[in-house]
């Protein structure tokens, strides 16, 4: 094997070119193509392997392989041709065809190695006039003066395990090639390549490290990429079929446009049970027609999408005739199932699943788990050959080694080994499904034994919580009444601490926040074991003790939480309820479901006060539609909550509903007589209409909503409304007020130390100042109200400042310190979900790369942004960014099309009326005008623009100013400002 650059060429649209000149003139057509592609062959030192519609050649030298393309694009074009290019280095071997092969027809050489299907997939990937390179290839290449390199992103090809860094040579006007059924673009995240495009899935999130499989990942793709339709993953129980699924669809999202769908059979025990498995997962609701007939049309309407049957041993029959019609109905759609047996239907493809290697894998996974229990876990020669022979006694069952690394906490591996050999001797040495199902049932089943009857009651009933939970929920929780002898909860939580049971841990979170609580968990594993027996006990065990849970949970949302929660800003507290994030939405739901409202509104406040910071704000509109829908709320619930469902419906951009929320919340206010309530509307109606540019109707709704919040209880909330108007001040060019207002809303916010406020305060503070042209003033403000943000966890302002803060770095030429800013912003944008504001972070970060220069990246982003924007119903946002895209285009020289995105922006912001938006455009629209030679048209443009900058107040050191007096030097004549 040596490394070769192999460059790969196809012509595009030849079969349509033979049907449009006839065959004769399309011959003359290929024989003056291959002459001159033999010349430039020649001539940059390369050598013809193989041709088809076009050539695969090898070169010595990246460059020559490089000039050739840029010559044969050149040579085609004269011809009316087009090819697509793909140049890649890697190793390959050659071997020579016998001169008989030869003679009969065979090729002289012959290349074999991964390198060459590789260039082919990178070639395909390549349109019509383009040129694509590998990343090793771009490397090779290097700083070269002769070519450009632009990077497109990573591809996953088809048939190749890595996703592959894809660089184009000389494409400076193209975007990045678009995804075929064969490539598609990825981002990392998290260790994972996931798809750039958006590809609906219901999987859950990975709850600790994943751990080896690598082999079974890319055989389970491989035997896709072969033609398998259905692959059923067989081995006993606690192999990691599931874990393995779930990452497998995780890691090759991609490939399923159609999405990834993971159902849970594990409850089915009847042909009902399975159809109703797979449509709650599908999210389709069943009718009385036939619900496998339905389901099948409901598979193919997502074209290639994974459905993935978990859990399927105790119902392999109904799947098998489930899956049958499924295969036939839809021919796009690929399945997964784990199982302890084969289906036996025509079509599916078996393969086991076997215990993790014992020297690699196995070991690893041990040392992980246990270093969760004790952070300075570590294999070393002290205990490397117990571990060995600890997961050599558990037959690498994934399951059992998680059992056995959770006792670190209180043995030494050397003491596990012992206790296993002990309780393992009658299976040493077995061999097969059975024997490794028994080492595992008695892995789980010791543990269990061991404890006393209400051990294994706490054990059963901590299953109810999510997540983990504080000692505090436990007593709350636990109900060992029916032992007289039981002891304390405290005492029972710690033997299960000990017994190994109940993992003990820090929270990261509580660790960054300084909240020195302990949390008890368990691993999954044994909290779906410790579920299993709380059902076996009875349904209404369940249900007792989730009633128990849901009241403890509710405490935190109660009055007097809240208050304390409002007081202050309540940074403390809200990062406590943080961490039982899991569990209020759990409480929530199920009070939802047993129509518990007072449950539900309080655990709805709890997450709320999260979700407002953090997100993701689909789970808070989801749980307080939920919740609003609820009989017997109380007035001052229904309006708290229908005030979380309108925010959480604005970031996410269902308008309507967010609009409507408040209009009822109004109501009910009124109808109570709920001064403090009435007033909290009032405030957010006005950002509403604010929004939608109806500043006469906002300014009267902040001032009745501050009218309302008068007594000391509402100062913050007073505050907070005051700072709002402010900016509307600022906006209409009442700058002296809007200042005063400022410093007013600052001061009663540090007198009552509501810091979430006071930070929302001081970015509304700077962006007056940067609108002012305080350059230094305003960058003091954005960086006061980031470090409040950050000590807060409000992840959505601070994402909302990291986007002021980089604009301006933008606006001042910083265009390194921009980047980080504005690409964090929109990072968290589209972490919490906030729709409403994401489309914002795009836009900048397009205005950035045009900045930079990068048209063709700067036009993708307006675009992209743009989609959001009308998506979300934000107008305001949508005028600017189509000011910036008109700017853009005028520089291109396409006049038409920035005239007609200008005009379309300047209509939107004139309609929701923003001065300060519009008066930026003017001066892009005075821009393009000058570029296009009608400086009549630009002064006018230019003359507007001054006099709205007078009326607000706008510095010469802001955007604004700067833009304007450049503008002015532009156009002779012009009246100064």
């Amino acid at each position: 094997m040596s490394a070769r650059t192999l460059l790969f060429s196809d012509l595009v649209d030849s079969t349509a070119l033979i049907a449009r000149v006839g065959d004769a003139q399309a011959a003359a057509i290929w024989t003056e193509h291959d002459r001159r592609a033999r010349q430039l062959l020649k001539a940059h030192r390369g050598q013809e392997i193989d041709r088809s519609d076009g050539f695969f050649m090898l070169f010595d030298e990246v460059m020559d392989a490089a000039a050739f393309a840029q010559g044969y694009h050149a040579a085609l074009a004269d011809l009316g041709l087009a090819a697509r290019v793909g140049i890649h280095v890697g190793d390959v071997s050659l071997r020579r065809n016998a001169a008989e092969d030869v003679a009969a027809g065979a090729k002289p050489l012959e290349v074999d190695g991964l390198a060459k299907p590789l260039a082919a997939r990178i070639m395909a990937l390549a349109g019509g006039g383009r040129t694509l390179l590998s990343g090793e290839a771009a490397l090779e290449l290097g700083a070269s003066r002769t070519f450009t390199l632009r990077a497109r992103g990573h591809y996953r090809l088809k048939g190749v395990d890595d996703p592959q860094a894809i660089v184009e040579l000389n494409g400076d006007n193209h975007p990045p090639p678009p995804d075929t059924e064969k490539a598609y673009r990825v981002i990392e995240l998290d260790g994972l390549w996931l798809p750039l495009r958006e590809v609906p899935h219901n999987l859950p999130p990975e709850r600790d490290a994943f751990v080896g499989r690598q082999s079974e990942l890319a055989a389970l793709a491989r035997q896709f990429e072969g033609g398998a339709r259905l692959v059923t993953l067989l081995g006993p129980g606690g192999t990691g079929k599931t874990r393995l699924v779930r990452r497998f669809a995780r890691a090759w999202l991609g490939e399923w446009p159609g999405g990834a769908w993971f159902c849970d059979l594990s409850q089915a025990r009847s042909p009902h049970g399975v159809h109703a498995a797979v449509a709650a997962a599908l999210g389709v609701p069943l009718s009385r027609a036939d619900p496998a007939e339905q389901l099948g049309h409901a598979i193919a309407a997502r074209g290639r999408c994974l459905v993935i049957l978990d859990n399927a041993e105790q119902v392999v029959e109904h799947v098998a005739a489930a899956a049958e019609h499924w295969l036939d109905r839809a021919a796009s759609a690929r399945f997964i199932v784990t199982s302890r047996e084969r289906l036996h239907i025509s079509g599916e493809v078996a393969s086991e699943v076997e215990p993790l290697a014992l020297a690699g894998d196995a070991m690893q996974l041990f040392e992980v788990r246990a270093r969760a229990q004790r952070a300075d876990f570590a294999l070393d020669d002290s205990n490397r050959g117990a571990v060995a022979e600890a997961v050599r006694l558990l037959d690498g069952l994934p399951l059992a080694i998680e059992l056995a690394a959770a006792r670190t906490r209180m043995l030494t591996p050397q003491q596990i080994v012992q206790r296993l050999a002990d309780r393992f001797t009658l299976l040493a040495g077995a061999r097969g499904a059975a024997a490794r199902q028994a080492t595992l049932r008695a892995a789980i089943d010791w543990s269990w034994e061991l404890l006393a009857p209400w051990e294994q009651s706490a054990l059963a009933q901590c299953s109810v919580f999510a997540g983990g939970f504080t000692l505090d929920a436990a007593e709350a929780v636990l109900d060992l009444s029916p032992w007289r002898d039981a002891p304390p909860a405290i005492d029972v939580v710690q033997a299960l601490v000990d017994k190994s049971l109940l993992r003990v841990w820090m929270p990261n979170a509580a660790k960054r926040m300084d909240i020195a609580e302990t949390h008890f968990g368990m691993y999954l594993s044994i909290h779906d074991y410790a579920s299993r027996k709380l059902d076996a006990i009875g349904k209404p065990a369940r249900e007792t003790a989730q009633q128990r849970h849901g009241r403890h949970f509710a405490r935190l949302g109660d009055e007097a939480a809240i208050r304390s929660l409002v007081k202050h800003g309540g940074v403390q507290r809200r990062q406590r309820l943080t961490l039982e994030l899991d569990n209020l939405e759990l409480a929530c739901r199920l009070a939802i479901e047993r129509q518990q409202a007072e449950i539900a509104a309080a655990c709805y406040r709890a997450v709320w006060a999260v979700l407002v910071m953090r997100g993701p704000f689909d789970v808070a509109l989801a749980l307080g539609r939920g919740v609003t829908a609820l009989p017997g709320l109380t007035p001052r619930h229904r309006v708290l909550a229908l005030l979380a469902l309108s925010m959480a419906a604005r970031e996410t951009g269902a308008l309507p509903s967010s609009e409507e929320a408040l209009h009822e919340a109004l109501a009910v206010a009124q109808a109570a007589h709920d001064g403090y309530a009435e007033g909290m509307v009032l405030g957010r109606l006005a950002v509403m209409r604010d929004d939608q540019g109806a500043v006469d109707d906002a300014e009267a709704l902040y001032q009745r909503a501050i009218a309302l919040l008068g007594d000391a209880e509402s100062t913050w909330l007073r505050a907070l409304t005051l700072g709002n108007l402010a900016s509307l001040h600022y906006q209409r060019g009442h700058i002296d007020q809007a200042r005063s207002d400022h410093e007013e809303s600052l001061a009663l916010l540090r007198e009552v130390g509501h810091r979430y406020a006071e930070g929302v305060v001081l970015g509304n503070l700077g962006e007056l100042l940067f609108g002012a042209g305080e350059i230094p003033a305003a960058r003091a403000a954005y960086e006061a109200a980031l470090v409040v943000h950050r000590e807060t966890g409000s992840l959505l302002q601070e994402a909302i400042t990291l986007g002021n803060l980089g604009n301006l770095a933008r606006c001042l030429g910083e265009l390194e310190a921009a980047g980080p800013a504005l690409k964090r912003s929109h990072e968290l944008m589209r972490q919490i979900g906030s729709r409403f504001n994401e489309g914002v972070a795009i836009g900048q970060i397009g205005e950035l790369h045009q900045a930079l220069g990068a048209f063709d990246a700067a036009r993708t982003h307006y675009e992209q942004a743009l989609c959001v924007l009308r998506e979300t119903g934000n107008r305001r946002g949508e005028g600017s960014v189509l000011g910036n895209l008109g700017e853009m285009l005028a520089l291109q020289g396409r006049h038409a099309e920035a005239v007609q995105a200008l005009q379309a922006g300047e209509r939107l912001l004139r309609d929701v009326d923003d001065p300060l938006a519009l008066a930026k455009l003017l001066c892009r629209k005075a821009q393009a005008a000058r570029a296009n030679a009608d400086p009549a048209a630009a002064r006018q443009a230019l003359a507007e623009a001054q006099t709205i900058a007078v009326q607000l107040g706008t510095g010469p050191g802001s955007e604004l100013g700067r833009a304007i007096e450049a503008l002015r030097q532009a156009l002779p004549g012009s009246a100064p400002a």
